[in-house]
């Protein structure tokens, strides 16, 4: 009987008190899981929103559209390209938001030195992008090409 007793009292701890306490644990041990992963993305988006501020910061505003222009247009310059009337309309854009602009760019000049133009612009540290290239043969020697350039800029 005591023993029947002593068994009856252990699996009554058991079960309301062991089993109870081990969902709980179990169900901590999620939350802590969760709480860590957040912990970490939140983390993350701290390191990464630093990043996202100094691109945006680099992000031409458009008055800045000018200097752009200016800066590609003597780089032509440097390598003996002639540059024709360039083509660019500032879209309308709210106060801080980012609005695609996209620009005619013509040139003429040697073949060699319109690759190396091609190349600089790539690697510029403008946010430039080459959206379309076409290239025709002029005078003997020399060749034009008409490239639309993609940039982002802010608005004012």
């Amino acid at each position: 009987m005591v023993f029947a007793g002593l068994v009856l009292a252990n699996l009554l701890v058991y079960f309301v008190l062991i089993v109870p306490s081990s969902v709980r644990l179990s169900a901590g041990e999620k939350k802590y899981a969760e709480l860590r992963k957040r912990h970490t993305e939140a983390v993350l988006f701290k390191k990464e929103k630093t990043l996202f501020t100094g691109i945006i910061a680099g992000v031409p505003a458009q008055k800045d559209m000018p200097i752009l222009v200016k800066e590609l247009v003597q780089t032509a310059r440097r390598l003996n390209l002639k540059v024709e009337a360039i083509n660019y309309d500032i879209p309308k854009s709210v106060s801080g938001e980012l609005a695609m602009l996209s620009f005619s760019f013509p040139i003429e000049g040697r073949y060699a030195d319109i690759k190396r133009f091609i190349y600089d612009t790539e690697t510029s540290d403008r946010f430039v992008g080459i959206q379309e290239l076409k290239l025709e043969s002029a005078e003997k020697g020399r060749v034009k090409m008409n490239m639309k350039l993609v940039t982002y800029v802010k608005g004012q």
